[in-house]
């Protein structure tokens, strides 16, 4: 298997944009485009009709709403009410969590899955509601006249000031203020997909699902190119696949850019594989 061709997405449209750093990407098919590796006749369209629909639901409360923490209500209490959308511990557990559609069948769904649908409602309504990779759970981030107001889709559309944000993040875990500040800042959308990719790759790691973790890996490996610890990842989860040869590739091109303390462990890994290929020769 060449190396070029296993990072090439001709499918995928908007990954294909997030590789090229464009930065005018649709999110929610950029999602949905990883949930295809799962999923292969997945179809976009059902996703994006029930978002338009909630849209739809809301644009006449968000039209009457008199001021900022009233509107940011009315998004909450259609899709976390109404709709019922919010985490549960099991999605930490199941890729279904991070898929948009199964988030949305199931009404359940990891923080940064639920935020994407609160983002594309919001986007649908002309709303600027933007995610925020907060340490622990992710979050989404609408700038109010008063100042950012923060909404936990997870909690069931828990809504934090900035300063009942931080302190609620501080009791997660041992942050400082000015850390938290600046993890509050919206997230790119790089950003967001570098996160979704990494908590698949845990979950199928963690399931010995390791040809979906090298579907995944190799996405993690196109938005970093020049990572030699995600290409040598992908070079492990290769040998799992017995794809020795792409395996074999991957880890001689580590060796020709990664620093020395690196090197032994780069060809022991290299003679496994070797050792692998002489016995199917």
């Amino acid at each position: 298997m060449d190396i070029s061709q296993i990072f090439q997405f001709k499918q995928d449209r908007e990954f294909s944009k997030l590789l090229l750093h464009d930065k005018q990407i649709d999110l929610t098919t950029a999602a949905l485009e990883l949930a295809r590796d799962d999923q292969p006749d997945l179809q976009f369209e059902q996703v994006q009709i029930w978002i338009r629909q909630r849209a739809c639901e809301l644009s006449g409360k968000v039209a009457l709403a008199n001021d900022d923490e009233t509107l940011i209500k009315c998004f909450v209490d259609c899709l976390a009410k109404q709709h019922g959308l919010a985490g549960n511990t099991i999605c930490y557990h199941q890729p279904e969590g991070s898929y948009l559609n199964h988030v949305i069948e199931t009404r359940q769904g990891l923080p940064i899955a639920l935020s994407l649908i609160y983002m594309a409602v919001g986007n649908e309504l002309g709303i600027d509601i933007q995610g925020v990779a907060a340490p622990m759970q992710f979050l989404v981030r609408y700038e109010s006249q008063s100042g950012p107001l923060f909404i936990d889709p997870y909690s069931s559309g828990r809504i934090y000031n900035e300063k009942e944000c931080i302190i609620h993040l501080a009791e997660l875990g041992d942050f400082s203020r000015d850390v938290l500040l600046r993890l509050l800042k919206p997230a790119t959308h790089r950003e967001i997909i570098i996160r979704m990719l990494m908590n698949l790759k845990r979950i199928h790691e963690e399931r010995e699902d390791f040809q979906r973790a090298w579907n995944v890996q190799r996405r993690l490996c196109a938005l970093n190119p020049l990572s030699n610890a995600h290409r040598k990842d992908l070079a492990a989860l290769s040998f799992k696949t017995k794809k020795l040869g792409l395996a074999a590739d991957l880890l001689t091109s580590c060796l020709k850019s990664c620093p020395e303390s690196e090197q032994l462990d780069i060809k022991l890994m290299l003679q496994k594989v070797h050792a692998e290929l002489a016995q199917w020769n």
